[in-house]
Formats: C-alpha cells, structure tokens, sequence
C-alpha cells in the first residue's frame, strides 16, 4: 500500500493530462542507441576517437528524429564542406528549413 501512495500523484496526472503516455518505452528506444554507443566508446582507441563517434551517432539520430533521409543529409553536409564556404553552423543543423527541404525522405 505504501508503494501504491507512493506512485499515486503521477496515476492521477494520467487522468489529468490526456496526452500523457502510460509508458515510456517510446522514449527509452529513441535513447537505446546513444547507450549502446556510449558503452562501445569505452573501447575507442582514443578519446578523439570516441568524441567523433558520438558526434556521428548524434548527428544521425538527430537527422532520424527530423524525418531526414540521413544519406542525402551527410551528402548535403559534405558538399557544403567540400566548398570551403563560410558557413554558420546552422546551415548544417538538420532543422534547418533548406536541410528539410532538401533532404527529406
């Protein structure tokens, strides 16, 4: 009973705000991957090594979570880069409305 009470505010959230999900195993597969990503760069061979990758999986997971196709992403950001402009990083952020525009599935 005292573990029930203990829980009993955020059971009534549920019935106070509808859109509130009864579960968070959405949210806890969206995050799966940075955590396999993360205990996999525990073996990088350098910490150079382990920042890149994160970048990387970020980046991909960002562009994913933006309706990105992620190749046609990476090629767009890599054909900006191949220019050499100078380019504020928003250019390259995937909800950029030109990144949207150009790279949408």
């Amino acid at each position: 009973m005292e573990y029930a009470k203990k829980f009993q505010p955020r059971l009534e959230n549920i019935y106070k705000i509808g859109e509130l999900p009864l579960s968070n195993n959405p949210i806890e597969q969206v995050i799966r991957l940075s955590t396999l990503v993360r205990k996999n760069s525990l073996f990088a061979r350098s910490v150079d090594g382990a920042k890149a990758s994160a970048i990387f999986y970020s980046l991909v997971q960002t562009a994913k979570l933006n309706g990105l196709d992620i190749f046609k992403y990476f090629n767009y950001i890599f054909s900006l880069l191949e220019k050499r402009e100078n380019v504020k990083v928003g250019a390259y952020l995937p909800w950029n409305s030109k990144v949207k525009e150009i790279c949408t599935k």
